[in-house]
């Protein structure tokens, strides 16, 4: 009993010193999963915030997705778009199997979209009413002020997206739109009633120029009619002729005035020189006894 005793204390001595060592790998172990049990956790508790986050974001968008939808409300897309027999006008192959029609006497409007130039999308076209509505076919007018030439860039064909509603601040926007436009408009025929007025002006200037160079440079249409040199000549060359002819008579005035003048010197030296002969032929006799003589 005593050996026993002696041999189990033996076992156990040889049990721990094996089991130390598993003892350490244990903590290591039950340490290692601690930390990553605690990661794990952490992750998860990340997961579940970012998944109420996304929860939250998704609520939000199917909000704003119903508001959207309930501002653009119903739609419906044409098998066909062709022009009218009117500028603008549209008839669509929509009508009131469809509920594309007016509704009493209350005629809607439609905002009508047309696929873009490169397909990818839709553009937008304007604001139209419902003038008239069969069973496949409606006649469609613009509920705006068509400018020229406006309905030749629409592109016709299928696929025109007609809808009942849009959002009201689109459609503020585009009234903003149209009323630049017309203030545009009305600004651009007001410059062109002033370039009308101003082409008139320019045409009435050019007809005055006209005038005055025929009356300066003569009218050759006249040059065979009895009228007045100046109207068949012209002042310019009238006016020269005038100057040469009064310039030729002052020249011959003033050749008479030197001949005067000469006549005039030559007569008094003629009168000296006859006072002096007669005073020479008279000697000391005064001159009024000779010329009684």
């Amino acid at each position: 009993m005593k050996k026993f005793g002696i041999w189990l204390v033996i076992l156990v001595m040889l049990l721990a010193l094996a089991g130390t060592p598993l003892a350490s790998r244990l903590v290591q172990v039950r340490g290692s999963w601690q930390k990553k049990t605690a990661e794990a956790k952490a992750k998860v508790l990340e997961l579940r915030k970012k998944s109420d986050e996304s929860e939250k974001a998704v609520e939000i968008a199917k909000g704003e997705l119903q508001a959207t939808i309930h501002g653009w409300e119903r739609y419906w897309v044409a098998p066909q778009v062709v022009a009218g027999r009117q500028p603008g006008m549209l008839a669509v192959s929509l009508g009131t199997n469809q509920g594309f029609a007016p509704a009493g006497n209350v005629i809607p409007i439609v905002y009508a979209f047309q696929p873009s130039a490169d397909g990818a999308g839709m553009s937008y076209v304007g604001a139209f009413k419902i003038s008239a509505a069969q069973e496949a076919q409606a006649a469609l007018i613009p509920n705006w002020r068509l400018r020229p030439d406006e309905d030749k860039t629409w592109r016709y064909g299928p696929n025109w997206r007609f809808r009942s509603n849009i959002p009201l601040q689109h459609r503020v926007q585009f009234s903003n739109y149209e009323k630049t436009m017309l203030i545009k408009d009305e600004l651009v025929a007001q410059q062109e009633r002033n370039l009308e007025y101003q082409k008139n002006a320019k045409a009435k200037a050019e007809e005055q120029l006209e005038l005055r160079k025929k009356e300066l440079n003569g009218d050759p249409a006249l040059a065979n009619q009895n009228l007045d040199k100046f109207l068949k000549e012209g002042y310019h060359k009238s006016v020269g002729d005038l100057e040469n002819d009064r310039n030729l008579t002052q020249g011959e005035v003033d050749d008479l005035r030197r001949l005067i003048k000469r006549t005039r010197d030559e007569i008094e030296r003629l009168t000296k020189e006859n006072e002096r002969l007669a005073d020479q032929a008279a000697g000391d006799v005064p001159r009024a006894a000779a010329n009684n003589k």
